[in-house]
């Protein structure tokens, strides 16, 4: 493995590039708000800041990904079997809200995206999606007032 491919599937320098796609892209978002003054700030001068910050700490990993490159911190090619899964996961958690109502979403979505793992279990991931669906619509509905539908539409016999 030549030393450039080292460097381009290392995960440092992937992560640092990564920070600092972020940074840029939501530094060239706060460029469109007003910045206002060091004692008067406006809403584009925390989001720039905050693009500095990650950008510097990219900056730092990226650096370090380049000096510490070796074969061992290399990254291997993803699951895409898995990415495709969690991306169902939120198309579902997105599609499904208004329709299908709060908690049977946050079970459905958590179900779903448990069956990526490669340590799923059926008994297990039930379980789990349900004690979350239970501590979500605890936690957003009754706690915080959120004016999500217990039962979606779909449920909904008129």
């Amino acid at each position: 493995m030549s030393r450039t491919d080292i460097l381009l599937r290392n995960k440092d320098v992937l992560a640092g590039l990564a920070f600092l796609l972020v940074a840029a892209v939501f530094a060239f978002g706060a460029m469109k708000l007003p910045m206002g003054t060091t004692l008067r700030m406006g809403p584009g001068y925390f989001p720039l800041i905050l693009s500095g910050g990650l950008a510097i700490l990219g900056s730092l990993i990226l650096l370090s990904g380049i000096r510490n490159a070796s074969p061992e911190n290399t990254v291997g090619s993803p699951a895409w079997s898995r990415v495709l899964i969690i991306c169902a996961a939120v198309l579902v958690f997105v599609s499904g809200l208004q329709g299908m109502g709060f908690p049977l979403t946050v079970f459905a979505t958590v179900f779903i995206a448990s069956t990526g793992s490669r340590y799923f279990r059926l008994h297990i991931s039930l379980a789990l999606a349900a004690f979350i669906a239970a501590c979500a619509w605890i936690i957003f509905v009754k706690l915080l007032g959120l004016p999500f539908q217990t039962v979606g539409g779909w449920f909904l016999f008129r």
